[in-house]
């Protein structure tokens, strides 16, 4: 046995529907540890409260792979050496209680140092391999101007061979000093001799040379495939900018690393996802994150748990194998497919209702329909009757309009292959950042699970202007789904963003710049509280997963994913405010707080949280 002691627990058990343990009891302590969590599922929208006038349990108790009791040192030491094998030895000693100190008794003590416990973090949606590559690639994020970023992709080129190609991202037009679009003249100019690939921020446009437009076999004659799209200049010459479905047609030629040597790329990425409080993800990178990750379960190295989704390409594969949502073991998961209906709003592509301001003389813009609604309904079709769920990519407020609308096609679909496999299927829009306030209940009453990112929020901060305030859109719109009785699934979409869950709670709190700037806060009614994003973080992704009564929250019997930090996010006051329904939100988006400045305090507090240890499955997988 393994007992973390000397910390503060916050459990975030929500209220249950039997007898699942209470967050505010001091002490959690199973009767029976081998007793299954089957029937103690609680109601995955109830949030947790914590009494800041009552004392927290201060240790866990964990056996394996699973949570014993939660309580205090003392209590669990005595169920400890009930446990063990030293027990007859004691009950002859005239039964010693285990608050002495006991030779031989079998557990292993770990002092947390008067830290705080939380439930371990699972990333909702995130992409490993492409965040592998981003730390190893060119990163644009930093750079201010289109100068700037020549000059930066000519300084990697200098230091490869020549011929190699160039690769990297991270541009933002949006802010840059002269925002308009790139195109190849300066790189061709400054960089012939390599070919040169460079994804913008939000993963959706691909700013290329010439050279690399050669590589690929495309020229002025090559037509623009459905989905995407080579943007040209008023003779018809090509930019050197590739949008959406247009961009497989170039990356297809990029190298990629050996498998070997991709898998220790992954492997440093699961250590720094690890050490920023991870304890699992879901993973969206298709057939290469599969295969990633299957190397490292298979070399031992696996350290995180892992829901796998696929592409559409690799569908056919999938049924064939008899892939089925919610197979695999503890640590690599089946989970669904992943299509996509638009593109991203930094990219001019999410497919909206009104027109997006025009640029550079560009026809009039209402993003890019990457599948349409009879397509994606004949792909989910498909899927869902081989028992496999669907996640689809909808930012727009006319994409979300549209994929809600093949998931009410699909309700029958679903249902009787959930009664065919005995699992849930449970479909997903992925992002739903823009939503049209008619279509928010619907996210409810089909039971369609809402994947969002915080950060997204405050990093598109500088690109609101975008959107035609007259149709009042939902925008970000977490509160407003949970009032209607959605789920919400929170994640980072990294290397998007990048992954911290900390900042990602510091977003849903302030919707203000990640630098602490109040006066750039959007749309203060729709903060979330510390509280409710750290549960969105953790009961959010297991409920997504099928997962929720054995992981997201700390109780007995539950698998024993947690982690140990140096701030305590539930130690201020405002928590015990019912902040639950949007009203709530819209009386002054203080949540609860006695001023701006108190939020922002605990909110920046949050966001600097530094992880001193991550546990999976018992055992001590990050240690700062």
């Amino acid at each position: 046995m393994r007992l973390f002691s000397n910390a503060v627990v916050r459990t975030f058990a929500p209220q249950a529907a039997s007898s699942a343990p209470d967050s505010n009891t001091p002490a959690s302590i199973a009767s029976d540890p081998s007793e299954s969590n089957t029937d103690k599922v609680p109601d995955p929208t109830s949030t947790p409260t914590f009494d800041l006038t009552q004392a927290a349990p201060d240790a866990i108790l964990v056996d394996g792979e699973t949570i014993v009791a939660i309580g205090t040192r003392a209590e669990l030491l005595d169920i400890a050496a009930a446990e063990s094998s030293t027990t007859a030895a004691l009950a002859s000693a005239g039964g010693v209680g285990a608050t002495t100190v006991i030779p031989g008794l079998e557990i292993d003590e770990i002092d947390c140092s008067g830290q705080v416990i939380l439930p371990g973090f699972v990333d909702g949606h995130i992409h490993s391999i492409l965040y592998a590559d981003s730390l190893t690639d060119l990163d644009l994020s930093q750079t201010k101007s289109l100068a700037e970023a020549v000059a930066a992709i000519r300084a990697r080129a200098d230091a490869l061979p020549v011929g190699t190609w160039v690769v990297g991202s991270g541009w933002d037009l949006n802010k840059w000093e002269d925002p308009s679009y790139p195109d190849r003249e300066l790189l061709d100019a400054e960089v012939p001799d390599h070919p040169v690939a460079m994804w913008s921020l939000d993963l959706h446009t691909l700013w290329v040379n010439a050279h690399a437009l050669e590589i690929a076999g495309i020229d002025e004659a090559t037509p623009d495939p459905s989905g995407g799209s080579f943007v040209r200049d008023d003779d018809g010459q090509f930019t050197g900018l590739v949008r959406e479905d247009a961009t497989d047609l170039v990356a297809r030629f990029i190298p990629e690393p050996s498998r070997e040597d991709q898998v220790e790329r992954l492997a440093t990425t699961q250590e720094l996802f690890l050490s920023q409080g991870l304890t699992g993800i879901h993973d969206f990178d298709g057939i290469a994150s599969t295969l990633g990750w299957n190397d490292l379960h298979a070399a031992g190295r696996q350290d995180m748990r892992v829901t796998l989704f696929l592409r559409s390409p690799e569908v056919p594969w999938a049924i064939e194998t008899a892939w089925h949502t919610g197979d695999g073991d503890d640590w690599l998961q089946c989970g669904g497919l992943k299509l996509f209906s638009d593109g991203a709003l930094g990219s001019h592509t999410s497919h909206m209702s009104s027109a997006f301001p025009a640029i550079d003389g560009e026809d009039e813009n209402f993003g890019v329909v990457q599948m349409t609604e009879d397509e994606l309904f004949d792909q989910a079709h498909i899927a869902t009757e081989a028992g496999i769920s669907v996640a689809i990519h909808a930012i727009g407020d006319q994409a979300n309009h549209h994929v809600l609308a093949v998931y009410d096609r699909l309700r029958e679909t679903t249902k009787a292959a959930e009664e065919k496999f005995g699992r849930p299927l449970r479909h997903r829009v992925e992002h739903a950042q823009f939503i049209q306030p008619a279509d928010v209940a619907r996210f409810a009453e089909l039971g369609v699970l809402a994947s969002m990112q915080p950060r997204h929020c405050i990093s598109d901060l500088h690109l609101l202007h975008l959107i035609d305030e007259s149709a009042r859109l939902a925008a970000y719109a977490w509160p407003d789904l949970l009032d209607a009785g959605a789920h919400v699934v929170f994640g980072s979409d990294g290397p998007v963003e990048h992954a911290s869950p900390f900042a990602a709670i510091y977003a849903a709190m302030t919707r203000a710049d990640i630098s602490g700037d109040a006066s750039t806060t959007f749309q203060p009614h729709r903060r979330l509280s510390a509280v409710e994003a750290i549960r969105l973080h953790t009961q959010g992704p297991a409920f997504a997963a099928g997962l929720e009564d054995r992981r997201g929250y700390l109780a007995p019997g539950m698998d024993a994913d947690f982690i140990v930090v140096d701030t305590d996010p539930c130690a201020a006051e405002g928590l015990n405010v019912d902040h639950s329904s949007v009203a709530a939100a819209e009386r002054d988006g203080l949540l609860g707080y006695d001023s701006e400045e108190a939020l922002f305090a605990h909110a920046e507090a949050i966001r600097d949280t530094r992880v001193a240890l991550t546990v999976v499955g018992g055992e001590v997988k990050y240690r700062a």
